[in-house]
């Protein structure tokens, strides 16, 4: 019998803050509802795909699952956690978890758009 062992890594909200002020190029993923999106998301989020759908809107992720590297968040990191293990069983090779999730995020004093203010 193989063994596979998945491995998502944890992010800190100042690293992510850090990378979305240099303009990276990874696809961000909030995987909250949208009544908790609508009331506050982190600026840069690509798309909204609740943990409970990830699985089966795999394709709304427009990336290379072996080059491009996905960002999740929710919460406070456990649905995340759950977003990140789908991804990864779907090939995603590089795949990366807010530890804390948007509370940690608004913790630390950054700041959240809301969907009235989304283009």
């Amino acid at each position: 019998m193989m063994m596979i062992l998945l491995s998502w890594t944890w992010v800190t909200p100042e690293w992510l803050h850090g990378y979305i002020q240099k303009k990276g190029k990874a696809i961000i993923i909030d995987v909250r509802t949208p009544r908790e999106h609508a009331m506050g998301y982190i600026p840069g989020t690509d798309l909204l795909i609740p943990h409970n759908q990830i699985a089966r809107r795999i394709s709304e992720i427009k990336a290379d699952p072996e080059k491009d590297t996905v960002i999740v968040y929710c919460r406070s990191g456990n649905r995340s956690t759950f977003a990140a293990r789908i991804l990864e069983a779907r090939g995603f090779k590089h795949v990366l978890n807010l530890k804390g999730g948007i509370r940690a995020w608004m913790a630390k004093g950054y700041k959240v758009e809301r969907k009235n203010n989304r283009r």
